[in-house]
């Protein structure tokens, strides 16, 4: 499929703002791979979109660049991103998961600092997160990567800031090699609010230490599904495969999401019974259940193998609490 349509720019925006008939996907196209000259064109006019459409159009788009690959969106979504709608703000901000360019950390942070509305904060620190990883990653210059990480940690530590907020904070710095971040987790695991507790769970299956895998697996019989659903992908992205006969279990749980999560486990830990049972379980009658088990059998192709290459070392399980000062 070609991401450039026979619509040009500025006929696309006139249709948008006055033609009842919306536009096909196809021809949404027309705001991918902006030249400056259309991104300017875009920002002129965007406000005279109704808002809804504003929000269809970033939607649309969105959801399409998942499997369209040659969709680039950075420069619309630039666009949307100082949109008067909080709700296209933080669709904007979500959107840009495949723009990890150090231009856009400063109106990211900018974001989670300033912007009146949770939701856009919320996205913008839950965004970030993909920019602590590229720091770890050697993708962006350390001083970039430090602004981001302390960023995220002023608003876990706030003491005004809103509680999911601070969740995807928390969870966004857990990408981070610091080793502080495990003491955040762990203050996080005990906190008496769920949501928390279920954040801590996200970030230890990002935290790439295997030193969490007792605390997830625990939390794979929890009474809170919301819990159990965070601890069976904590599992799976851990590589417990100890924890295997509990995520077995965990297929037949009353609520949907936990299945999901067991499903996504399974996918990442691999082995002939996981295999068996995917194959199974993408007969479901549940078309989302069926489609998430063909994606957790494509999976297995690549983690929990025979001859897989370890992500872990296995003898670094060893939890020193003195290396945890305070950051």
């Amino acid at each position: 499929m070609t991401t450039k349509t026979t619509v040009s720019v500025a006929e696309l925006i006139t249709r948008l703002a006055t033609d009842p008939i919306f536009p096909t996907v196809e021809e949404l196209f027309a705001f991918s791979d902006l030249t400056r000259m259309e991104e300017t064109e875009v920002r002129e006019n965007w406000m005279t979109i109704p808002e809804d459409r504003r929000h269809q159009v970033v939607e649309e788009l969105t959801q399409a660049s998942e499997s369209e690959l040659s969709l680039h969106l950075g420069r619309l979504l630039r666009v949307a991103l100082n949109d008067e709608s909080s709700r296209i703000r933080a669709l904007a901000i979500s959107g840009l998961w495949e723009e990890i360019d150090e231009s856009l950390i400063g109106p990211l942070v900018d974001k989670l600092y300033n912007d009146p509305a949770e939701e856009v904060r919320a996205a913008a620190a839950s965004m970030l997160g993909a920019y602590v990883l590229a720091g770890e990653l050697d993708e962006i210059e350390p001083a970039q990567a430090m602004r981001v990480e302390e960023a995220l940690l002023s608003i876990l530590h706030s003491e005004v800031e809103p509680l999911t907020v601070q969740c995807r904070a928390l969870e966004s710095l857990a990408y981070s090699g610091e080793m502080g971040v495990r003491q955040l987790i762990e203050d996080a695991y005990y906190s008496p609010y769920e949501e928390m507790r279920v954040s801590a769970l996200e970030a230890m299956a990002r935290s790439a230490d295997i030193r969490w895998r007792e605390a997830a697996q625990a939390e794979l019989i929890s009474p809170e599904a919301a819990m159990r659903a965070a601890a069976a992908r904590a599992v799976g992205e851990l590589e417990n495969r100890n924890a295997l006969p509990d995520i077995f279990d965990l297929l037949a749980d009353e609520e949907k999401d936990v299945r999901l999560a067991a499903i996504f486990a399974l996918g990442r830990l691999g082995g002939k019974d996981a295999v068996e049972v995917l194959t199974a379980a993408a007969t479901s009658e549940d078309p989302e259940e069926a489609a998430a088990a063909e994606d957790a059998l494509e999976d297995t192709l690549f983690f929990g193998g025979e001859n897989d290459i370890p992500l872990f070392d296995e003898t670094d399980v060893e939890w020193d609490e003195t290396e945890d000062d305070e950051w």
